[in-house]
């Protein structure tokens, strides 16, 4: 079992993918490689069961399986983050109290959605969330795009300055802005980690903690070194880096995100298995556009080399 309860790790958190056999099971061997790599690669952190994991389209009980088994299987070689949203308050509060008792790093709760909700309704679902797993970190998870609304930067400041246990946030917006207007609130400064693979190096600039990244599954060499980078002071390394990540980004452009990244993961030779329905796959034209894309910049072509 992970044994850390620190919170978050600086730096970079992969949001890990989940494979899944044909009939939509976990593929539990595939999961376990996927975690092996990650560590043996040097990333910081793992955040199972967020988008990029499917965990909204599984049910609690096979969600608290899946976190068991990587809690189980990665043991105190690295930090994990398990993912706790759901669309109401009970449920989150359910998987956030299961993976306490994990003893996970930390639990993050994406804003509950399908419904939008104000100011006061969002900081009593938080709260009771964080009232399931005391002593164990808790960080909200801005995704306005998925959601359907934006948590705001006011109840962001409330949580974090009230809650003891809600140490920060992870913003998967495109918003510098935002990240910005959290750090220069009064009182407590919230953790920040942006989840968006196009603001890893802006947001580390302005003075967030790290980043969860979704690429970071096929290519965490790349984004732990433009991590290194910035800490070591390389801005000029950071910047090109940085770019490099742009352009795999960019290379899943107009495509379905998650059957994308597990392309990626079969470009490096790791099994990823298919998607949960009704979430789409990669048609094999839609593979071959990605594969054309990346091949077109000679950068990238290092990041891709089979897993070892």
């Amino acid at each position: 079992m992970v044994v850390n309860q620190d919170g978050a790790p600086p730096g970079i958190i992969c949001a890990l993918a989940t494979p899944f056999n044909k009939d939509e099971t976990v593929d539990l061997g595939a999961m376990r490689r996927l975690l092996d790599f990650q560590i043996e690669k040097g990333m910081h952190g793992l955040f199972p069961l967020g988008t990029t994991g499917e965990g909204v389209l599984m049910n609690p009980d096979e969600r608290m399986a899946l976190a068991e088994a990587v809690a189980d299987h990665v043991g105190d070689r690295a930090p994990v983050l398990v993912h706790c949203g759901a669309p109401d308050t009970k449920t989150a509060a359910d998987l956030a109290r299961h993976a306490a008792g994990l003893r996970v790093a930390g639990v993050a709760t994406v804003a509950p959605y399908y419904f939008t909700y104000g100011p006061d309704d969002l900081y009593r679902h938080f709260v009771t969330v964080a009232e399931a797993s005391p002593g164990t970190a808790n960080y909200l998870y801005e995704n306005p795009d998925r959601v359907g609304y934006s948590l705001g930067v006011p109840v962001v400041t409330r949580l974090v300055n009230e809650v003891p246990n809600i140490r920060g946030i992870k913003d998967t917006g495109d918003s510098i802005g935002r990240l910005q207007a959290y750090l220069a609130q009064p009182g407590i400064q919230p953790e920040i980690y942006t989840g968006n693979n196009m603001t890893i190096l802006p947001a580390l600039i302005i003075g967030a903690r790290g980043a969860v990244s979704a690429l970071a599954n096929a290519v965490p060499e790349l984004v732990v070194r433009l991590y290194a980078s910035f800490v070591e002071g390389d801005l000029a390394e950071a910047r090109a880096l940085q770019l490099s990540l742009a352009r795999v980004h960019g290379a899943l452009s107009g495509l379905s995100y998650v059957g994308a990244v597990k392309h990626l993961l079969e470009r490096r030779g790791l099994p990823s298995g298919g998607t949960r329905a009704p979430q789409p796959a990669m048609t094999p034209e839609q593979a071959t556009l990605i594969d054309q894309r990346l091949d077109a910049w000679d950068d990238l072509l290092p990041w891709f080399a089979p897993a070892g």
